[in-house]
Parts: C-alpha cells; sequence; structure tokens
C-alpha cells in the first residue's frame, strides 16, 4: 500500500522544517522507528523516525530546503498488518551513545564526514558557516562527542578573516527562537484558561538524604536534584492523571504514559521543551540519566521527533541559580505545567519555633477546562507528601 511521508510538526509553533539529510534511498527497507530524515526547526536539528514499515519508494524532498508541515517529503510501500521487515535498514553511524566531555581539551581531528554522513554541528552553527561561507568539514567540533558548536565556526570565520571574533551569535538565529517562543506562548494564553496554584514546602529531609545517597555513589552515578523532582512528579501525576494528557476537539484526552516534557535552556538564549518519553516506566536512576543525556543532545542537535511533539505535561526548573518560584505557561495541547523554584535556605516553622531550613516553591499552572483548583491543590499536596518522603521515590 503507498503511503505519503509528510514533513511533520514538531512543536505548535512550527510552520516548515529545513530538510538537512537524509538517512534512506529509495530501494530501502525500513522498520517502524528507523531514522529516515534529519529536520532542522527553529530550535533544534531533529532526527525524524518513521512510524510506518515498508520499502522507501520515492524521494521527494530536497536536501537544504524549506518545507511547509504537512508538504509530502518521500512516498513508501508499507505493510498493512504492522508486521516488521525481515531485513530492516540500520542506517550506518547514527547511534545515539553521547561521549563524555574531556576532562582537558584535546586536539581534535577535523569533523570530517565519514562515508559521506552528516557532520555533527548545532542548527546556530550551521546558520553561521552557510551565512559566512565556512566548510564545516574544515571545522573541529569542541562539543560532545565533537559536535561543531557556535563558538567553532566563530573561531573558523575569525581565522579566515584575521580578526577576533566578538559576537556572540548571529542575531538572526536568536530572533527567530524568541519569535517561535512568543508564538506558542501568545497561542497558549489566548486560548487556555489558565489558574495558577503555589505552595512551599519544607525539604530538609529530603536534602538530607539526597546528601547521604549521593555520597556513597560514584560521581557519574550521582543523582541531580531536578531528576529527584522530576521523579515526584512523576508519580503525583499517576495519582493525580487529569493533568496529563491533551485538550484535543474540544475535549480533554487523558494519557496513561507519561512523556515529561522539561524546558532546557539553550545558549545564548532560548529554550526549548523535549520529553523524556515513558518517564513512568524508569526509576529514579534511570530517570536520572535520561533527564542528563536528553539535556546534552538538545543542546547539540541530536534530538528524536518524538521527544519534540509527543510530551504530555511538562516541568520548568530554574535551578540553583534561578528565582524562588515560578509562574509557568502551558505548552498545548498539553493542559498543566509544575514549575520548581531553586531550592534555598528560609525560614520554617516546626511547632512554636522558627528555625532555617531548606525550602522550595512549586507551583502549578493548568487548564480550567479539564480541572480546577482542587484537583490541582490534590496534585500539588501529592508532590509535597513525596519530597517529604523520600525513601518512596525509589519504589
Amino acid at each position: 500500500m503507498k503511503h505519503a511521508v509528510t514533513m511533520p510538526s514538531l512543536g505548535a509553533d512550527m510552520d516548515a522544517g529545513k530538510l538537512l539529510e537524509w538517512h534512506i534511498k529509495p530501494g530501502d527497507v525500513i522498520s517502524k522507528g528507523s531514522l529516515i530524515a534529519t529536520i532542522e526547526t527553529q530550535k533544534a536539528a531533529v532526527d525524524i523516525e518513521s512510524f510506518r514499515a515498508g520499502t522507501v519508494v520515492k524521494l521527494v524532498g530536497k536536501v537544504g530546503k524549506v518545507i511547509k508541515v504537512g508538504a509530502v517529503i518521500a512516498y513508501m510501500d508499507v505493510t498493512d498488518d504492522g508486521s516488521q521487515p525481515a531485513t530492516p535498514m540500520q542506517p550506518a553511524g547514527h547511534a545515539r551513545a553521547i561521549a563524555a566531555p574531556a576532562k582537558a581539551a584535546a586536539p581534535q581531528e577535523p569533523a570530517a564526514p565519514a562515508g559521506g554522513l552528516r557532520l555533527r554541528a548545532s542548527p546556530a552553527a550551521r546558520r553561521l558557516a552557510e551565512k559566512s561561507g565556512i566548510d564545516l568539514a574544515a571545522v573541529r567540533g569542541s562539543g560532545p562527542g565533537g559536535v561543531i558548536e557556535l563558538r567553532d565556526v566563530e573561531a573558523a570565520v575569525a581565522a579566515a578573516s584575521g580578526a577576533p571574533v566578538t559576537a556572540p551569535a548571529p542575531a538572526s538565529s536568536l530572533i527567530n527562537v524568541r519569535e517561535a517562543i512568543a508564538r506558542a506562548m501568545s497561542r497558549s494564553k489566548h486560548e487556555i484558561p489558565h489558574y495558577y496554584l503555589q505552595s512551599q514546602f519544607n525539604i530538609d529531609t529530603l536534602v538530607a538524604w539526597l546528601d547521604q545517597r549521593n555520597a556513597r555513589q560514584a560521581p557519574e552515578d550521582r543523582l541531580f536534584m531536578p531528576a529527584v523532582l522530576m521523579r515526584a512528579t512523576v508519580l503525583a501525576l499517576q495519582a493525580n492523571p487529569a493533568m496529563n494528557g491533551y485538550y484535543e476537539h474540544g475535549a480533554f484526552v487523558g494519557k496513561a504514559d507519561i512523556h515529561l516534557g522539561i524546558t532546557v535552556g539553550l545558549k545564548p538564549d532560548g529554550v526549548m521543551t523535549p520529553a523524556i518519553i515513558d518517564a513512568h516506566t524508569l526509576t529514579l536512576a534511570e530517570l536520572n540519566a535520561a533527564f542528563a543525556d536528553l539535556v546534552q543532545r538538545a543542546r547539540t542537535g541530536k534530538l528524536r521527533n518524538r521527544e519534540m511533539t509527543d510530551g504530555t505535561v511538562t516541568v520548568t526548573n530554574l535551578g540553583d541559580l534561578g528565582a524562588d518560584a515560578v509562574t509557568g505557561v502551558i505548552f498545548p495541547p498539553q493542559v498543566a505545567l509544575v514549575g520548581f523554584g531553586r531550592v534555598r535556605k528560609a525560614p520554617v516553622v516546626a511547632g512554636d519555633q522558627v528555625r532555617p531550613g531548606f525550602v522550595v516553591d512549586v507551583s502549578l499552572s493548568a487548564d480550567h477546562r479539564v480541572s480546577d483548583g482542587l484537583a490541582g491543590s490534590k496534585m500539588l499536596n501529592t508532590i509535597g507528601r513525596l519530597l517529604a518522603q523520600p525513601d518512596q521515590l525509589e519504589k
């Protein structure tokens, strides 16, 4: 059966994408989940997976062209029964293992492609290279695994001109990211009747538990506080399912699976919200590793399309350098967003005594078409109870 593969929408703010590379060719037999192309959006380069199994018939989309969402980019013959081909194609050189950053800078060979494979470079680096006429194959990548980052292209531009680099990034790339964020958030505030709740929780027990646990672990196995807060959110969502899902076609569509969107800061500015897929199936340690991996891949242009499109709820965490509290804007079609301010010392009331203690402010932005303040309060209280009983987070 002939099937048209179309340019996917990777977010509410995406109207078109630039086709960077095909990973398939006519005649290839591919499985569901095989990599088929790499698309560049205004925020990131994203690897696109096939949703069907079958044989590639024709590639329509041209590499380097900007293609509107929904336009046909390829045709394939697919199986009706959903069975996997006997000889699925596995594109060479596209494993997603992430190299750990080296402790000291070491000389690197130029990031030349092997066998025609795509050079790994951030979207901003690609834009500046194209604008400046720089050949990426001659640029040494300083990012994880040799990824070419913006600063590498800036250095190449400076070397070619004999002048020092003073501009941190082309202004157009920053403007595009900000415009994309503004469009998505304007739509959210226009369409979704938000309500907001906030609670402050004493987390002395959690901080002590985390310190003791990490002291027994090797550095690479230590837990990040954001991952602990995410684990509490996942367990709270299982107990409060009205916060997990989509509002579509005038009705709430609840989801049993929790694909936890996380807000990732980009350099020099901007954010994106990829998701940890099936976060509810991960242990605390596994969620911690998935969090670190997703952040790294988001910043080096190695995301998959599901990670950009399938989030069922979002967590924003301001970290140690952020504000005390955050009130977020829901990412449509999701119906809730959980925000964590920075963990800090503050006066804590214990009985008749006031003492210093660790606290965190937790907020909930929710869709009033789906839930109300009572349901939202239960969600926050569940998070607070889990933070006070950290042993529950590892079950």
